[in-house]
């Protein structure tokens, strides 16, 4: 669930009020305030999902993505990371948007310490394998160069970045530093489809991501 953030300037409008004002006119003016907190853009608050905090937009080349959905990846009873999709414009169709040639981005936010780069490497490519079933060696070279970006151990609060753009393919990001660029429309396509596939992952999650 997508919960919207109180800005702080906010609670601290109510705080400031003169001491002499009466209790009921204090809840009154905190309750005005708050209406008009919530009538604001969201993209000034963001949202959170687990715990995490999620802006509502960010900008991929020269294009401006929204947040789609974003839901809890659970394995053995456990928060593994919190995932979101960030489109141009709002999609109910996984198959929309595995399909579509334009800037996209799933986001991978780590909440467990108990993940490592080594549990992250044997996701990905156990998705990836579901995600393209029998064409799954035409990818085997795409997930070498993943493996060769992925170098650094996986810390909580990592953020990964898997952003399509049409004239350059699927960058892997990490904590806003790009590793690889790969090329190629087909391999941003299976990827996704770890998430958004006709086999998803996460049932629950698919759904998720493309519901706010």
């Amino acid at each position: 669930m997508l919960l919207p953030l109180l800005p702080l300037q906010f609670t601290q409008s109510v705080r400031a009020l003169p001491s002499k004002l009466s209790p009921l006119r204090v809840l009154f003016l905190a309750a005005l305030l708050s209406g008009f907190a919530l009538s604001q853009p969201q993209l000034a608050w963001g949202f959170t999902v687990g715990g995490v905090s999620l802006t509502e937009q960010q900008t991929s080349g020269d294009t401006v993505l929204h947040l789609n959905g974003a839901g809890i990846r659970n394995k053995f009873f456990l928060d593994v990371y919190v995932a979101a999709l960030y489109t141009p414009d709002r999609v109910a169709n996984a198959e929309a948007v595995l399909d579509a040639h334009v800037p996209q981005t799933v986001r991978l936010v780590i909440t467990s310490s108990a993940i490592t780069r080594q549990r992250l490497v044997d996701a990905i490519t156990e998705g990836v394998q579901r995600s393209a079933g029998k064409d799954f060696p035409r990818y085997a070279p795409y997930l070498d160069q993943v493996w060769e970006a992925l170098t650094f151990e996986v810390k909580k609060g990592d953020i990964y970045d898997f952003r399509y753009l049409p004239d350059q393919g699927v960058s892997i990001v990490r904590n806003g530093e790009v590793l690889r660029t790969i090329p190629e429309f087909e391999f941003k396509r299976v990827l996704f489809g770890i998430w958004l596939g006709k086999d998803p992952v996460q049932a629950s999650l698919k759904k998720a991501m493309l519901h706010r």
